[in-house]
């Protein structure tokens, strides 16, 4: 019984991870995703399945993560852990979230059929019809990188098309170079 709610911690603190806590300060309009990394977690799925002798928690069936403000929605989320060398036994290596992906922080969105994150090297990807969403500002392609370490993001379009960016004035901006004096 122990073991297994050893797993589990080590499952949810995955999430935490997710977010990019403690990472570099992101300043790319690809970073951005924050989270108190003192603040409980919770996750809320139809199923939990843990493969201890795989390294392998998965959470699957409407799968709802939410850690202070910010909310992880997936129908998958599978977590591998375990000895990765300097990172030491018991630790997250690799997530891997599917279906219908949707990472919420404050005003930012990120959506995707799929997304992983790779944590000794610090890179999320994103892939399957990205939406990144800030306000009324949108970054649309089928391909996301992001490495937390560095604020570099890259979008591509794929085989659907283009990247395909609008972003809108905030309230008060002036249009034009007319002065109302």
């Amino acid at each position: 019984m122990r073991r297994a709610s050893t797993t589990l911690m080590i499952a949810l603190a995955a999430l935490l991870l997710w977010a990019g806590a403690p990472r570099a300060q992101q300043a790319s309009p690809f970073g951005g995703f924050k989270v108190d990394p003192r603040a409980p977690i919770e996750v809320v799925a139809d199923a939990l399945e843990v493969r201890q002798s795989d390294q392998v928690a998965i959470f699957s069936g409407a799968v709802e993560a939410t850690q202070a403000d910010l909310r992880i929605s997936a129908e998958r989320l599978e977590v591998t852990y375990g000895d990765s060398g300097e990172q030491g036994p018991g630790r997250i290596r690799f997530m891997k979230a599917t279906g219908g992906v949707v990472i919420v922080n404050r005003d930012k969105t990120a959506r995707a059929s799929w997304a992983e994150y790779d944590v000794a090297k610090g890179i999320i990807r994103m892939g399957g019809d990205v939406v990144l969403t800030q306000g009324r500002n949108v970054i649309k392609g089928e391909r996301l990188v992001m490495n937390l370490d560095t604020g570099v993001g890259r979008i591509e379009g794929g085989g659907k098309g283009r990247v395909k960016s609008v972003f809108t004035p905030t309230a008060g901006a002036r249009s034009g170079g007319d002065d109302d004096n």
